[in-house]
Protein backbone atom coordinates (compact mmCIF):
# COMPACT_ATOMS: atom_id res chain seq x y z
CA UNK A 1 0.00 0.00 0.00
CA UNK A 2 1.18 3.48 -0.52
CA UNK A 3 2.79 5.80 2.05
CA UNK A 4 2.82 9.46 1.83
CA UNK A 5 4.94 11.86 4.21
CA UNK A 6 2.49 14.63 6.01
CA UNK A 7 4.44 17.23 7.21
CA UNK A 8 1.06 19.59 9.11
CA UNK A 9 3.05 23.54 10.09
CA UNK A 10 0.83 24.53 13.33
CA UNK A 11 1.23 28.45 12.06
CA UNK A 12 -1.70 28.82 14.91
CA UNK A 13 1.10 28.04 18.03
CA UNK A 14 3.37 30.98 17.46
CA UNK A 15 4.98 31.26 21.01
CA UNK A 16 4.32 35.12 20.08
CA UNK A 17 0.66 35.15 20.56
CA UNK A 18 -0.85 36.06 23.96
CA UNK A 19 -1.32 33.21 26.46
CA UNK A 20 -4.87 32.67 26.08
CA UNK A 21 -4.65 32.48 22.40
CA UNK A 22 -2.00 30.18 22.74
CA UNK A 23 -3.92 27.75 25.58
CA UNK A 24 -6.83 27.89 23.23
CA UNK A 25 -5.40 26.86 20.20
CA UNK A 26 -3.64 23.53 22.01
CA UNK A 27 -6.30 22.47 24.19
CA UNK A 28 -8.85 23.28 20.60
CA UNK A 29 -6.93 21.77 17.97
CA UNK A 30 -3.45 20.21 18.68
CA UNK A 31 -4.10 17.93 22.15
CA UNK A 32 -7.25 16.79 19.95
CA UNK A 33 -5.22 16.03 17.19
CA UNK A 34 -2.65 14.52 18.67
CA UNK A 35 -5.18 12.19 20.57
CA UNK A 36 -6.73 11.24 17.36
CA UNK A 37 -3.07 10.60 15.75
CA UNK A 38 -2.49 8.15 18.53
CA UNK A 39 -5.61 6.13 17.31
CA UNK A 40 -5.02 6.14 13.79
CA UNK A 41 -1.52 4.82 14.53
CA UNK A 42 -3.60 2.61 17.01
CA UNK A 43 -5.39 1.23 13.38
CA UNK A 44 -2.22 1.18 11.30
CA UNK A 45 -2.54 4.25 9.32
CA UNK A 46 -0.16 6.55 10.59
CA UNK A 47 3.32 4.33 10.83
CA UNK A 48 5.02 6.53 12.46
CA UNK A 49 5.93 10.16 12.90
CA UNK A 50 6.36 13.21 15.65
CA UNK A 51 7.05 16.60 17.23
CA UNK A 52 10.46 17.78 16.03
CA UNK A 53 10.99 19.86 19.47
CA UNK A 54 11.50 22.81 19.45
CA UNK A 55 9.37 23.36 15.89
CA UNK A 56 5.71 24.62 15.19
CA UNK A 57 4.84 21.28 12.65
CA UNK A 58 4.07 17.78 12.63
CA UNK A 59 5.64 14.94 10.54
CA UNK A 60 4.73 11.79 9.86
CA UNK A 61 3.97 8.58 7.41
CA UNK A 62 0.47 7.61 5.93
CA UNK A 63 -0.26 4.51 4.47
CA UNK A 64 -3.28 5.23 2.31
CA UNK A 65 -4.88 4.07 -1.20
CA UNK A 66 -4.56 7.53 -2.34
CA UNK A 67 -3.60 10.59 -1.89
CA UNK A 68 -7.53 11.70 -1.34
CA UNK A 69 -7.76 9.15 1.34
CA UNK A 70 -4.99 10.96 3.26
CA UNK A 71 -6.57 14.23 3.15
CA UNK A 72 -9.94 12.61 4.05
CA UNK A 73 -7.92 11.41 6.76
CA UNK A 74 -6.59 14.64 7.77
CA UNK A 75 -9.66 16.66 7.29
CA UNK A 76 -10.55 14.93 10.31
CA UNK A 77 -8.16 16.17 12.70
CA UNK A 78 -9.16 19.67 14.77
CA UNK A 79 -5.65 21.20 13.38
CA UNK A 80 -7.01 20.81 9.72
CA UNK A 81 -8.25 24.05 9.99
CA UNK A 82 -5.25 25.34 11.75
CA UNK A 83 -2.44 23.77 9.88
CA UNK A 84 -0.61 24.01 6.51
CA UNK A 85 -0.49 20.67 5.02
CA UNK A 86 1.95 19.02 2.60
CA UNK A 87 1.04 15.54 1.88
CA UNK A 88 3.80 13.75 -0.60
CA UNK A 89 3.91 10.19 -2.09
CA UNK A 90 6.86 8.49 -1.10
CA UNK A 91 8.66 5.86 -3.19
CA UNK A 92 9.68 2.52 -1.59
CA UNK A 93 13.37 1.45 -2.48
CA UNK A 94 11.71 -1.60 -4.49
CA UNK A 95 10.02 1.50 -6.75
CA UNK A 96 13.57 3.07 -6.65
CA UNK A 97 15.14 -0.12 -8.41
CA UNK A 98 12.92 -0.98 -10.69
CA UNK A 99 11.06 2.23 -11.92
CA UNK A 100 9.33 0.27 -14.57
CA UNK A 101 7.55 -1.69 -12.44
CA UNK A 102 8.57 -5.06 -14.39
CA UNK A 103 9.60 -7.92 -11.80
CA UNK A 104 13.44 -8.37 -11.69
Amino acid sequence: MPQYFVTMDIEAADPLLPVDQLARVMRESILPSIEALIQLTVQGKVITGGYPVGDRFMVFIVEAESEEEVHEVLAELPLSGTARTTVRRLQSPEELRNPDGRPT
